[in-house]
């Protein structure tokens, strides 16, 4: 505990990372890694190689975007450095580790956004207790770029996690529940619309487990249904006793190499 606060404090976020909790999330997820790296590994090697497979798929070598990039444990930085002009690692926080990788490569910069572009609206809404946007608008954290390959990195979940809390008492009701399947959706549509190749890896399912039997089980999309994906596999992201010793905890992820293309189709189903 002592550890993750000093950690905090040298590496505070932005004011946007301050409000939607980004930096101590950051710190959170690090230390989990620090006790759970060999639980971990098979899922942050997944992720690298979907990363991988799909830029090496892209047409053009300008740029490169990575979406929710974090730490960068599962992004494979020096790789997508060699392959593309520049590499734009994208956040709402940057942990210190990102900076010191991404300050190894002339090429790869760090930009500080809100992947939903929603933070104000909602900080309003909570306030004054007007509407919330219905639907949500398509985001435009790229302000204008136009990347050959972009990926959304185990970032489509947790998109609204933090906004049930900015909504405060506003966030059990059903108004809430839409935007915030909102924000997913037009996250998914958003990506879809991108010039270039589009690679997505999310979450789409959090159970908690006991061996073969399955004690709880939450869509992590806020009902948000994807097309069939290209690859799917397990994140033993809290195995006993990280959480509890009555159960682990896991994650179903699914991967897509051309989202685009994917997302497009189950539109015509």
């Amino acid at each position: 505990m002592l550890r993750e606060l000093f950690t905090l404090w040298r590496n505070r976020g932005a004011r946007l990372a301050r409000c939607l909790g980004q930096d101590r999330e950051a710190v959170s997820i690090n230390a989990r890694h620090r006790r759970c790296a060999a639980a971990w590994e098979p899922h942050l090697a997944a992720t690298r190689t979907l990363i991988l497979d799909a830029a090496q798929a892209a047409v053009g070598r300008e740029t490169a975007v990575v979406l929710g990039s974090g730490a960068c444990l599962d992004v494979p930085v020096a790789e997508l450095a060699g392959l593309f002009r520049q590499v734009v690692l994208l956040d709402a926080h940057h942990p210190r580790p990102a900076g010191v990788l991404a300050a190894r490569f002339p090429n790869v910069r760090l930009v500080t956004a809100d992947a939903t572009g929603m933070v104000q609206a909602a900080r309003t809404a909570a306030k004054s207790r007007s509407p919330l946007p219905c639907p949500v608008p398509r985001p435009d954290p790229l302000a204008g770029l136009a990347p050959d390959f972009t990926a959304s990195v185990n970032l489509a979940s947790q998109l609204p996690i933090p906004f049930y809390r900015l909504l405060g008492r506003r966030a059990t009701g059903t108004e809430a529940e839409a935007f915030c399947r909102g924000l997913v959706t037009a996250h998914f549509d958003w990506l879809a619309s991108l010039p270039g190749t589009a690679c997505l890896c999310c979450d789409t399912a959090w159970e908690r487990v006991d061996g073969p039997k399955v004690l709880e089980r939450l869509d992590a999309l806020e009902g948000v249904a994807l097309p069939a994906p290209d690859r799917t596999w397990i994140w033993s992201i809290a195995p006993r006793p990280e959480e509890s010793l009555a159960y682990d905890r896991q994650n179903h992820v699914a991967g897509f190499l051309d989202f685009a293309a994917a997302w497009g189709a189950k539109g015509l189903d």
